[in-house]
């Protein structure tokens, strides 16, 4: 007799019911390694090629929001919305410390100015959207 849909999802769910517990102190350590440096969360999981284009994808929208002169939003401002831009930009991990550390401030009379800051925010969000992708294969729900 052929398995229906439902077989097949009943049998997924009892599966799933049964799986051990995570670790929770890997999936910190796993968090925090693909927030500091883009792609390490899938470094970490065994997926090197995946690793590997997010951490140039990530590096090279930074990069790019830094030629083109972008500024860094601070957390001082009265204005949310430049406070959350300032979280937006921290989420790229360790690449924003490093270039404050070298005295990176941007220049909002450049022309791309805008674009580079919007380039420096987008690359931080997509770097949230690499952990969330670690977190969900380490938790098996994801292939």
């Amino acid at each position: 007799m052929a398995k229906t849909s439902n077989d097949v999802v009943s049998s997924k769910a009892g599966s799933a019911g049964k799986a051990s517990k995570p670790d929770t102190a890997r999936l910190v350590r796993l968090c925090a390694a693909a927030w500091l440096v883009p792609g390490a969360g899938h470094y970490m999981l065994g997926r090197r090629g995946r690793a590997l284009v997010l951490f140039l994808a990530i590096l090279a929208m930074f990069g790019f929001g830094l030629v083109m002169k972008g500024q860094f939003f601070s957390t001082g401002s009265p204005s949310w919305l430049e406070t959350l831009g300032y979280f937006g930009e921290m989420c790229v991990g360790l690449a924003m410390p490093v270039a404050r550390f070298f005295t990176y401030t941007g220049d909002p009379s450049f022309v791309s100015a805008d674009f580079g800051t919007a380039f420096l925010v987008s690359a931080g969000m997509l770097n949230v959207l690499a952990i969330l992708d670690a977190y969900d294969i380490a938790l098996g729900r994801k292939p």
